[in-house]
């Protein structure tokens, strides 16, 4: 319905700077999107980004010459052979390097034992195999379940560019896999497992999809772990290194990225379109100024777009989130004074939790459920990555906006006193919890720091403070049809609304984006060729390193 791009495109409008591509937001389907169409159409493309900082969750801050990332913990499928790994490879052109974590990756804790998830599907399953004997018959055919729901869900994607007649004609041919992705997580493993402690073990990584097995789609579940199986990987350099890898390409085909430029209105007319009026900040004076293009991307998600940003008469009621189901965070960035390894971390994630019950976990938080966080995520950005040069850890709790409702109005840095108690006492919840099972841990600690959901909304500028964007319950995620169009012509979507949530979800998301503007079917073959074709080519920077001591240059 939509026009698509083609190399011959001029700007719909003469100004001073001419684009052939706007986009709202700099995150991972910004620039995902934005590379592929610079580099594969020859596009102009021009990101627009409200923070100081480019990269959306990609971006990290600094401290005291502490570095931490504020949303990349860990990666999957990013091994040289792996389509993930080549299209990454792609959109930054070889220039960013990966390290893989340690084997046993990710280490679950709970009151009366500890599990490691090992990187090899084969090794891990053998592991739950040999503590759960009971449940053997059941644990093979959840890896086939997974295996499959997963493999749908690629295929969706492939289908969802193919006419309407044989797309029908394939789903038909889907409905064991459907009639699974289309179950809550806690359904299927109700009905497959007996053991309370499997059943919650396997649902241990809840928090990368932001909601727990009640309200979580076995589809998600599904995507999640089979997107480890291989292992996990971190970007060299931080996660700052790709927007870093990626913008310069966009530059050299004569686009750009403005930071302090906040989109207030994409300008309609006669239903198309055509650029769009920002914010720009400087210092304490604001500009105004408009920019136009025969194409407008939006990578702030669909609740912003048609809620905010297009005209009155073309605003969409979205559906209203159930607050319940919206996940948000607080995160204790900390700056350590020596090098954790001492205490035998070795770049592994680890979750920790007090009890099995994940839904109580994610609804009642700290502050509802008097200073208790249930348990906790600890991550070590400096193990992960060979080029750090200080200690760095950060501990995560689940939060949400409405339990601090009490400073809504209130500006960044400028919350009072009370705000700064209360995330004091989030911080020392945090680290009890840690500090309860690594006995020491506190000593290590030279520095530290606390976000909140206020941070999140005021950062990202969504409102509800999502860390995932809308909540990705059962009913809404099965539902998603991974089409960029709009119902405004030359207005398309890119990023985790599109496809799935997390930096591979919002990465496909700006493939799918680049796909349909490229001619659909087409120009998804023409990037995955493309992708395939550079992987086969001269290694170029790109590469699998060790992180750990050895590599890291302190």
């Amino acid at each position: 319905m939509n026009s698509k791009v083609s190399e011959n495109d001029s700007a719909s409008k003469e100004t001073d700077e001419e684009f052939d591509v706007i986009i709202i937001g700099s995150g991972m389907g910004a620039l995902s999107c934005g590379s592929l169409l610079a580099q594969l159409a020859n596009k102009r493309v021009l990101i627009l980004e409200r923070h100081f900082k480019a990269g959306g969750y990609t971006h990290t801050f600094e401290r005291q010459g502490f570095r931490w990332d504020v949303g990349v913990h860990y990666i999957g499928r990013m091994a040289p052979h792996e389509d993930s790994r080549q299209l990454f490879d792609l959109i930054t052109q070889k220039k960013l390097d990966w390290a893989r974590l340690p084997d046993k990756f990710d280490t679950f804790h709970y009151p009366d034992f500890d599990f490691s998830v090992h990187a090899d599907p084969v090794v891990y399953k053998t592991d739950l195999l040999e503590r759960f004997p009971s449940e053997t018959a059941a644990l093979h055919q959840y890896f086939r379940d997974v295996k499959l729901v997963n493999e749908w869900f690629r295929q969706q994607l492939i289908q969802s560019l193919m006419p309407s007649t044989i797309r029908w004609a394939m789903q038909q041919r889907d409905r064991a896999a459907r009639a699974l992705a289309n179950q809550t997580t806690r359904d299927y493993l109700d009905k497959q497992f007996k053991s309370t402690e499997l059943k919650a073990l396997l649902a241990s990584q809840w928090g990368d999809c932001g909601l727990p097995p009640s309200k979580s789609p076995f589809s998600l579940h599904s995507i999640i772990v089979c997107h480890y199986f291989g292992g996990a990987y971190y970007p060299v350099g931080s996660a700052k290194s790709i927007a870093d890898s990626t913008l310069p390409l966009i530059k050299a085909h004569g686009g750009d990225c403005r930071l302090n430029h906040t989109v207030k209105h994409i300008i309609v007319e006669d239903g198309i379109a055509k650029g769009v009026e920002v914010s720009i900040h400087q210092g304490k004076n604001v500009a105004v100024k408009q920019f136009f293009a025969p194409v407008v991307i939006s990578d702030a998600g669909r609740a912003i777009t048609f809620g905010e940003l297009v005209p009155a008469a073309y605003q969409q009621q979205m559906p209203v989130a159930v607050a319940g189901d919206i996940c948000s965070m607080v995160t204790l960035y900390l700056g350590l004074k020596s090098d954790p390894e001492s205490m035998g971390f070795h770049g592994e994630n680890h979750w920790i939790f007090e009890s099995y019950d994940h839904d109580n976990m994610f609804a009642n938080t700290m502050v509802q459920n008097g200073g208790k966080s249930g348990g906790c995520f600890l991550s070590f950005p400096s193990l992960k990555d060979p080029a750090a040069k200080t200690h760095t850890a950060e501990v995560i709790g689940f939060m949400k906006l409405d339990d601090l409702s009490k400073w809504s109005e209130t500006q960044w840095k400028h919350r009072g006193d009370e705000y700064q108690a209360l995330k004091e006492q989030i911080s020392d919840t945090l680290l009890a919890v840690v500090e309860s099972k690594f006995p020491g841990f506190g000593d290590l600690i030279a520095y530290r720091e606390l976000s909140t959901p206020l941070t999140v909304r005021d950062f990202t500028g969504h409102h509800s403070a999502a860390i995932y964007g809308y909540p990705s319950t059962t009913e809404e995620f099965n539902k998603r049809n991974f089409d960029p169009n709009t119902s405004i012509k030359n207005l398309y979507m890119t990023g985790a609304d599109v496809v799935s949530l997390g930096i591979m979800g919002a990465l496909m998301g700006g493939v799918m984006t680049a796909s349909h503007l490229m001619g659909g079917l087409p120009g998804f073959f023409k990037i995955m060729g493309s992708a395939r074709d550079l992987a086969k080519s001269k290694r170029g920077n790109a590469d699998v390193v060790a992180a750990g001591a050895s590599a890291r240059t302190r």
